[in-house]
């Protein structure tokens, strides 16, 4: 199969994913709505106004969408639309980075779809949230810079901080991609001045521009209170986020352990022409080691799992309705025996994926291969995003998928000799069940929104009642703004002046249900309601 052939295929698997879950619905999903406010500004009323909500730069995202619905008009449809394209973009070059580190066509395309199905990875391309073009735009900048640290060309390195600083200016901790690069590249190259000046350019130019932006930011409109700059990371560092990393280091795990076990079970049992050592102590000792470490980080996890916000026991996408805001009506659930099978299940995950890394990790490292600063990069890049992860103030689950294409590389075989038959059919089934999982859960998330804007239409557009007597969750209060953040009284915390009526999945005290608007359900199958609700 060659390369065209691969990246057809995997395009029409992603096409035909998108039809299933069916994106189409003029609504915002989660934080896009703010992004989607700078776009609109742009777009409609051509002003660079940046909504005080979110902490990232986005700019590259803002510039992207506004230069499309110019073109279109303004569609929450369409911009959930672009970044279905751009993750499609970011998987071709996860495709080619795997091509690029030597591995064969189907082993690129088996490692792009478990990518392409993570369930944040492929719930979150379904918005326009931040995310899905960051991973996009760092995805490329990983292929062109693997590229330049295998070959030593300098247009390569132009090509990765190009798109390094797209990255940036989608999330600020696209900084980690040139500063990743300059530690792989003076590896390679030593201290040279040449190489110095080679390895320092891409970062140097990179923070330039980003604090450019930021000092225009406070000059201008001002930051909001959570955007991310240097001074606010190091304020946030405390040593009560030092007593949180091994349970934060234990989610994490658990996260990339059932993201990444499509390869895991595959690369595990699978003959390397060139096997580790195991005949020192260390190596001797190291699978007792994991497995301690493993079981550490899995008891200061366990009662955290699942960890928000996108995920929420068995499914996709916060419900940010009131009821759902404090887990009431929450349907459907797993019944804990399950979830604790989950658990289970997912630090063996991390065991597996551990063992992976042990396997083929040392040696590579260890070998003369064009391949090895590469895995430096990867390796610099994942420690940079883990101390972020680990001590920054705030972690969702939606940051972890940006570590997959780092793990990826550390992970693969180098030349695999022979594969197991009942791995490869391990490996296949847990995608094809992650596969169905993301699709269905994503599906059941379309669908409830659908239908709970249906019914803000209904209130807002057919009984003329007007947005700041409504609580229609936080993504309605957050675009329209009709009363103050954490009014108190009972109300939810988003921007509700008077909850006369609200949007909810089931009963709550105080109110009698007016309406109710089904959508169809796939996990389980079956069919649910969202309801309108009203005041006693």
């Amino acid at each position: 199969m060659r390369n065209w052939t691969s990246i057809a295929l995997l395009t029409a698997v992603w096409l035909i994913a998108i039809i299933l879950v069916n994106p189409i619905g003029d609504f915002p999903l989660n934080d896009d709505w703010a992004y989607a406010k700078d776009v609109w500004h742009l777009s409609e009323k051509h002003q660079l106004k940046l909504d005080e909500w979110p902490a990232m730069t986005r700019l590259t995202q803002v510039f992207l969408g506004a230069g499309i619905c110019t073109v279109f008009g303004f569609s929450f449809t369409l911009l959930r639309l672009s970044t279905l394209v751009l993750a499609l973009g970011g998987l071709w070059a996860t495709y080619q980075l795997c091509r690029e580190l030597g591995q064969p066509n189907w082993t690129s395309l088996l490692a792009t779809l478990t990518v392409a199905f993570n369930p944040l990875f492929f719930s979150l391309s379904f918005t326009f949230m931040t995310d899905v073009p960051f991973f996009a735009f760092g995805a490329m900048a990983t292929l062109h810079y693997a590229r330049a640290l295998r070959s030593g060309k300098a247009k390569w390195v132009l090509w990765g901080s190009l798109f390094a600083l797209l990255a940036t200016f989608v999330r600020q901790q696209g900084l980690m991609f040139p500063l990743a690069f300059g530690v792989a590249w003076l590896f390679m190259g030593g201290l040279r001045p040449k190489t110095v000046a080679m390895a320092a350019w891409p970062l140097i130019l990179n923070l330039i521009l980003f604090l450019a932006f930021t000092k225009w930011l406070q000059a201008t409109q001002g930051p909001s209170d959570a955007y991310g700059d240097f001074g606010l990371l190091l304020r946030r560092l405390n040593w009560g986020m030092v007593g949180r990393v091994p349970m934060r280091l234990g989610i994490i795990m658990a996260y990339m352990g059932l993201g990444l076990l499509p390869l895991s079970v595959l690369f595990a049992a699978t003959r390397s022409a060139h096997p580790a050592s195991t005949k020192t102590f260390l190596a001797k000792i190291s699978v007792p080691l994991l497995f301690t470490g493993v079981l550490a980080v899995a008891i200061a996890a366990w009662g955290k799992l699942p960890w928000g916000n996108i995920c929420y026991n068995l499914g996709l996408g916060p419900k940010l309705l009131k009821d759902g805001q404090f887990f009431l009506n929450i349907r459907p659930v797993l019944p804990d025996w399950a979830l604790h099978t989950l658990k289970v299940l997912a630090f063996a995950a991390a065991f597996a994926l551990l063992f992976t890394l042990k396997r083929y990790l040392p040696e590579k490292l260890r070998s003369r291969s064009v391949e090895r600063p590469v895995l430096v990069f990867a390796l610099a890049n994942i420690g940079i995003y883990l101390g972020f992860l680990l001590f920054d103030q705030y972690c969702f689950d939606r940051y972890f998928f940006q570590l997959l294409p780092f793990f990826i590389i550390c992970m693969l075989p180098e030349m695999p000799a022979k594969t197991s038959k009942k791995a490869l059919v391990a490996s296949l089934a847990s995608l094809a069940l992650m596969a169905a999982f993301s699709i269905a859960a994503t599906h059941d998330y379309l669908a409830w929104n659908r239908a709970r804007w249906q019914a803000l239409a209904n209130l807002t557009k057919e009984k003329n009642v007007l947005p700041s007597q409504i609580d229609g969750g936080f993504e309605f209060n957050g675009w329209h703004r009709p009363g103050p953040r954490d009014a108190g009284g009972g109300k939810s915390w988003w921007w509700v002046k008077d909850d006369e009526y609200i949007v909810t999945f089931g009963d709550l005290g105080g109110y009698r249900k007016q309406q109710a608007f089904p959508y169809e359900r796939w996990l389980p199958p079956g069919v649910d309601s969202v309801f309108v609700l009203k005041r006693e």
